[in-house]
């Protein structure tokens, strides 16, 4: 497929006929798709951003709780969705193809969660909260001891770099810690990462 409306009209059209389980992983130029293009309920949806890619839609899908949500650093080579029994792979902001054979389905859904595995979750629903952290210090903490940057941090949960700053230095305060090294030792050892 080479039209970007009639991509956008079927992924919407297979996000909201989802039966069992969908998956997204949107890259840089291929913006997720809005809450609203969601299955309905019972329907396990997860999503799969790189760093540059959030936008308002992440913000407003955690805050509703309407599906599942992680960040990966590296942009992989192509985007993706996987709902039920169809795959969609997109090849560029202007094409995509659409996978039917069950065989290849299967094997772009475990390309998705390989990918999956190996992003920070961003949904207080991926983990049960830390003892005592509150939820925006659980995903400041995840982030940053997956290598973000405060600014990167900042950006993709919607705060000031300054506010991830202050937590931060909060959180190494009240471990002992006197660098970031020492607060991700912490982290760890406490079960927060």
């Amino acid at each position: 497929m080479t039209d970007r409306a009639e991509i956008d009209r079927l992924e919407r059209g297979l996000l909201r006929n989802a039966h069992v389980e969908a998956r997204l992983l949107s890259v840089d130029d291929q913006p997720g798709h809005h809450p609203d293009d969601w299955g309905l309920v019972g329907v396990r949806r997860r999503t799969i951003y790189t760093a540059n890619a959030l936008d308002d839609n992440t913000a407003t899908s955690l805050a509703q709780g309407v599906e599942e949500v992680r960040v990966l650093r590296n942009r992989p080579a192509t985007g993706l969705l996987v709902v039920d029994d169809v795959a969609v792979l997109r090849s560029g902001p202007a094409g995509a193809v659409v996978v039917r054979a069950p065989e290849l389905v299967a094997l772009t859904a475990a390309y998705f969660d390989a990918l999956w595995t190996d992003a920070v979750p961003l949904g207080d629903g991926d983990r049960t909260p830390a003892d005592g952290l509150s939820a925006v210090q659980q995903r400041i903490v995840r982030l940053a001891a997956n290598g973000f940057k405060d600014d990167t941090i900042a950006r993709m949960l919607g705060l000031s770099t300054r506010s991830v700053r202050r937590h931060m230095e909060r959180l190494a305060a009240r471990v002992g810690a006197t660098n970031r090294l020492s607060l991700g030792v912490a982290a760890t050892r406490l079960g927060w990462v």
